[in-house]
């Protein structure tokens, strides 16, 4: 099932979020739930509410089973089959996430006869801005920055552009500009406007249109791009749900302090029965935190699962997962690199990711975060003309 095209166009889907000068990189958490008795949910809401969320999650029922095509998918076949003896330099902080999908780049990178190498920074601007001239210094084919706004990094990118190199970037709320020069961009703007509309309708659809949700998020442009979708979503359709933001600081990820806000938080007010983490990381230790604290009747979802996540839903103490493989994501990186380059335009971020809404129900078998659809590799070598 081609399930990639679920959410059509919008203006607000449409809209440029601004820029600061902030970066996020993503991972994952673990988090627990509960059964429908216990979603808060004191009746229904309105019954348009229901009818509406439940017919716009209709073709997330079932998971993808290829990459979604045009229209309005902008996964097609390339004009021309990619050149080989290109190269690649991705720029890479040391998040396990971030460190898997530079992995899966040099697999896909291998498969249409480039080289690629990886340089390492240690998670902060200044540090990656001077990994960004050592690869500009390499004059590689291209280089490519996960969630670091262009903002931050004008100088790099304009030195690239003089030197003939193309730009990528995902995870960021940037439009590309040029060709050479910052060029292409993926799993941005539209997409994260995408994921926070999809995750208002899967709360309304399981609460019945009644939830209080408490959403725990991070101060950068593409999850605020997420959030003000998910909010204005539910404040449009569900009249009678509710959402407050709690935000956490990027450098409590991983520690008590995160854990401990959010159980705080879901203390203060036991009215609230959803949690939204909106990645992983912001989940880690919430679990066993909010069993110690006496309160199993919360939903937690989120956005970009890791294994830990994944796991949850495994054994059924998690709610739901908006799946976004970092290996599958570094395939369409570079997909979003070669679509530049063979156009000649600059290539921004269409939407319509291969995304998947992630249950206990439906998870798949194994161990690890799913990537699917699971023949993404062969796909995309279609699309590329590899032999």
């Amino acid at each position: 099932m081609n399930r990639g095209r679920a959410i059509e166009p919008s203006p607000r889907r449409a809209r440029i979020v601004a820029v600061a000068a902030s970066a996020l990189l993503i991972g994952g958490g673990l988090a627990a739930c509960s059964d429908d008795s216990s979603s808060g949910a004191a009746g229904a809401g309105s019954q348009e509410c229901i009818t509406a969320a439940d017919e716009f999650l209709q073709p997330w029922n079932e998971l993808p089973t290829s990459l979604p095509a045009s229209p309005p998918g902008g996964y097609v076949p390339l004009s021309k089959p990619a050149q080989p003896g290109g190269s690649i330099v991705f720029l890479a902080s040391p998040i396990p996430s971030v460190q898997d999908g530079a992995k899966g780049m040099a697999v896909a990178a291998e498969s249409i006869g480039w080289s690629s190498k990886t340089l390492n920074f240690d998670g902060n601007l200044p540090d990656m801005l001077v990994k960004f001239d050592q690869a500009i210094a390499e004059k590689p084919t291209a280089i490519w920055v996960q969630a670091f706004p262009a903002a931050g990094m004008q100088k790099q990118l304009d030195a690239a552009k003089n030197a003939g190199i193309v730009v990528g970037m995902t995870s960021v709320a940037d439009e590309p500009t040029s060709v050479p020069g910052f060029a292409a961009v993926s799993n941005g703007p539209v997409t994260a406007e995408e994921i926070g509309e999809l995750q208002a309708n899967l709360v309304m659809r399981d609460s019945k249109c009644t939830a209080n949700v408490a959403m725990f998020t991070l101060p950068f442009p593409i999850i605020e791009a997420t959030d003000n979708a998910f909010t204005s979503t539910l404040k449009e359709k569900c009249p009678d749900c509710k959402v407050s933001t709690t935000l956490v600081q990027p450098q409590d990820l991983g520690t008590p302090k995160t854990a401990s806000a959010i159980v705080s938080k879901l203390q203060s007010d036991p009215t609230v029965k959803y949690a939204y983490t909106v990645i992983g990381n912001v989940a880690n230790g919430v679990a066993p935190a909010l069993r110690q604290a006496g309160l199993k009747d919360i939903k937690i979802f989120g956005n970009t699962p890791d294994a830990d996540s994944i796991a949850s839903l495994r054994d059924g103490t998690n709610a739901w997962w908006v799946n976004q493989n970092p290996t599958l994501q570094a395939w369409g990186l570079i997909d979003s690199v070669l679509r530049a380059i063979d156009s000649g335009a600059p290539h921004p971020d269409g939407g319509h990711y291969p995304l998947a809404v992630l249950t206990p129900e439906n998870v798949p078998d194994g161990t690890g975060v799913p990537a699917l659809p699971t023949d993404y590799q062969a796909e995309f070598e279609a699309l590329w003309g590899v032999s």
